[in-house]
């Protein structure tokens, strides 16, 4: 009796040694596959959420550039999949903030997500319910981060840049050559801009401008631009 005793003793002690081992192995690999992916995956309501709080959050479509003129989600830029590691230089500055990637299916979003968390961003998200996968609103005009709008508003001399704000802010300051048509306004002057033409908008935030942009798309104007970025958030080049 004593030795069968004694081997119980034995069993249950080499029971929760095991145990304890098999718990500890598992947490350790759990915080090294959260290491190694770096971004993290999250369904369409949050997806919305976080597109909705544009002023904190930057959108990339890294769909090819005909799905995205499709419609895509708003706020959102278009970096294709194919593009992508060579286009990074164009996301310095967004190392700390919300980035939400999205494609059809959460596949090449995901490994963008990853390329991102590798270069130091910190703030990544992978819509892992695609374009594909949830009915998201959508718009068909394009949009550009602050840099690019500007870069594109001053190589594209035939271009109208349009500023959304109130007309104070804009004699106060403005993109040099942007014409002034306040959002409160806009609806019944937006016939007054040229359908041939490349239309640059732009606002303090990228909001009052995103609205500007659906109603011209809406009414047949097929290029038509909004900075993600409005002037509180990007060092534009502001005469007065």
């Amino acid at each position: 009796m004593k030795l069968n005793k004694r081997y119980k003793v034995l069993a249950m002690g080499l029971t929760i040694a095991l145990t304890l081992g098999s718990m500890v192995g598992c947490s350790s690999n759990k915080t090294a596959e959260n290491t190694t992916v770096g971004y993290q995956d999250i369904d369409a309501a949050k997806t919305e959420e976080l597109v909705a709080d544009q002023k904190n959050t930057l959108v990339i479509d890294v769909r090819g550039t005909e799905a995205y003129d499709k419609g895509h989600l708003e706020y959102a830029i278009n970096i294709p999949f194919d593009e992508f590691e060579s286009r990074l230089d164009e996301l310095k500055g967004y190392e700390d903030q919300n980035i939400i990637l999205i494609c059809n299916t959460g596949n090449k979003s995901g490994k963008a997500g990853q390329i991102l968390a590798d270069n130091g961003f910190k703030k990544v998200y992978n819509a892992q319910d695609g374009m594909d996968e949830h009915k998201y609103a959508t718009v068909t005009y394009d949009t550009l981060t602050g840099g690019e709008f500007e870069k594109m508003a001053a190589e594209d001399t035939n271009a109208v840049i349009v500023d959304t704000r109130d007309a104070k802010d804009y004699e106060g300051s403005h993109i040099e050559n942007a014409i002034n048509i306040p959002i409160d306004e806009f609806e019944a002057k937006y016939n007054e801009l040229d359908k041939d033409k490349d239309i640059l908008i732009y606002c303090n935030s990228g909001r009052t401008s995103a609205q500007a942009a659906n109603i011209l798309t809406k009414n047949g104007y097929k290029h038509v631009y909004n900075s993600a970025d409005g002037v509180k958030e990007f060092d534009f080049k502001l005469v007065k």
